[in-house]
Formats: C-alpha cells, structure tokens, sequence
C-alpha cells in the first residue's frame, strides 16, 4: 500500500511513472491530488470508488481521475501499472488548435463523469511504452511536446466512449467544481496541517458554514473533514517513505491531535498501522 509519485505540477508539469509495479497481494490507496492522473493498469483486479460511485479495475483498465477529486482504489497483486500525472492548464493551452479534442478534455477535466474507469484500453499500453522510450531520448526542454503529443493520442482514444462516461450537454458545459469550492479546497492545502476550525475559514472566505459545508459536499462528493483527513494521510505516508520520523511526530506534523488517534485514523482508512506500513516500503 503506498502512495503514487507526489508531484508538483508547478515544478514539473507533466510526469509518467512507467511500468510501476506491487507485488503485494493487497494494494489500496486513498488520496486527492491538485494534478490530472491517468493510469493505465497492466496487472491486477479490484475496483475504484470516486464520489460514492464503484467501478470494476482490470488489466486493461484506463483511470482517469481529476483535480483535487478524492479517490479510493484497492488492488488484488501483483498490481502493475503506469501513471501519467499532468497540469490540466498545461495541455488545454496546448490543445488550443484542436477545438473538438480540447472540449473533450474539458468534460474530462471539469465536469461530473458517470464513470472514471474505462475497460478495454489495451491501445493505451502502446502509448505509455513509447512515451516512455521518448522521454529516455529527449531533452529535458524538449520533453513537454512529447507529454502533449501522448496525451493528444490518449484523448483520441478514448473519445469513442464519450457517452458512456458523460451524458450531460455540452453547450451547456458547468464547472465540476464551483468558484466557491475550489477557494475551500485552496484553503485547504495552506491550512490543512492546522486544527480545523469551520469557523475561521467561514470568516477567512466570508461565507456561511452551513453554504461551505453543502457547496463542497455536493461539489466533490465528501465531507470538509474527509477531505482533510485524506490530505493529512498522504502527506503523513509521504514522511513515513522519506524520513526516519516517528509517528507520534509526523500526527502532530500533519494536523492529528495525538499519535494515538492518527494511528487510529490511519488503520481504519489504510487497513494497517503505521508502522506496518513503513516496514512494508
């Protein structure tokens, strides 16, 4: 069970994790990140749940997850798989003479999908191993066309199964997030590490709790709280990956109140203890 590539999408907007692979016989994560993600699954079955919804994992399985959107997978192993992780302002610049494929990514970028895993991708595994080729040939500066060149060929794939993944109007296309939640979720990431207080970030963003609470229930599909806590999580197994910290420092490092409890809170998310979880890496 361990966290995917922790990417700054400010520093480096565009990153493939290529042919990463779990030999474990269970995998799970639980997590959001400010980054698109698509990943792309070799090995392995299970399921994936975003915003109450479960869908069936297979090899062959392309996931497509977006911004800051809270999601659960748990894998059977070994579990194989390749992650392209991306700033979705990036490749909507880049996609700027290509008005039908750019609307495409729009409703994979920002509106409600019915489902987020696609099966029968198998073309896909084609363009993750030449994208990865390229990239070991490429100059750093040069590498950015070959992301948006892949990524290009990916949505051209994938659009045969539009409907089946968004049955709204496009004339009418709606942010998946309001204005209003993506400020909460911005607030989020500068305070997370903070007691919470609903209260201050109702006078910080001069709105109501109870108008929060509901606006970012219906927009991302869990609780202020949820959120916060999957936040806390992964920055939590960030630090049990790269440091020799002890629990009890990373709980108050990240937000919890105590050690106890983040083990607590870590075991019923995650299914082990922290200290299981470092002996496994």
């Amino acid at each position: 069970m361990k966290l995917s590539t922790n990417v700054d999408v400010r520093k480096e907007p565009f990153h493939l994790n290529h042919y990463k692979i779990s030999r474990k016989p269970a995998w799970e994560i639980y997590h959001a990140h400010p980054c698109m993600e698509f990943l792309y699954v070799y090995e392995g079955y299970g399921h994936v749940e975003v915003n109450k919804q479960v869908c069936p994992v297979e090899p062959g399985t392309l996931l497509v997850f977006q911004p800051f959107q809270l999601h659960r997978l748990q894998i059977k192993g070994p579990f194989v798989r390749s992650i392209l992780m991306f700033d979705p302002y990036k490749l909507d610049a880049a996609l700027l003479a290509f008005s039908g494929i750019r609307q495409w990514f729009n409703i994979l970028w920002k509106q409600p999908l019915q489902c987020q895993a696609i099966g029968e991708q198998q073309h896909v595994a084609a363009l993750f191993e030449r994208l990865h080729e390229k990239l070991a040939r490429t100059l750093l500066h040069k590498q950015e066309e070959e992301f948006v060149l892949s990524l290009l060929a990916i949505l051209q794939g994938i659009e045969p199964v539009r409907k089946k993944l968004y049955s709204g109007f496009e004339e009418k296309l709606r942010p998946r997030y309001s204005h209003t939640a993506i400020q909460m979720i911005e607030w989020i990431e500068l305070h997370y590490k903070e007691k919470f207080d609903l209260n201050r970030m109702s006078e910080d963003l001069h709105l109501s709790t109870y108008y929060l609470s509901h606006t970012f229930r219906q927009s991302t599909g869990s609780s202020i709280t949820e959120f916060i806590v999957a936040r806390r999580l992964k920055e939590a197994c960030l630090l049990l990956e790269t440091t020799n910290k002890t629990a009890s420092f990373i709980a108050q490092e990240v937000g919890f109140l105590n050690g106890s409890y983040f083990c607590r809170v870590f075991k019923t998310v995650l299914g082990i203890t922290p200290k299981t979880y470092r002996l496994q890496l």
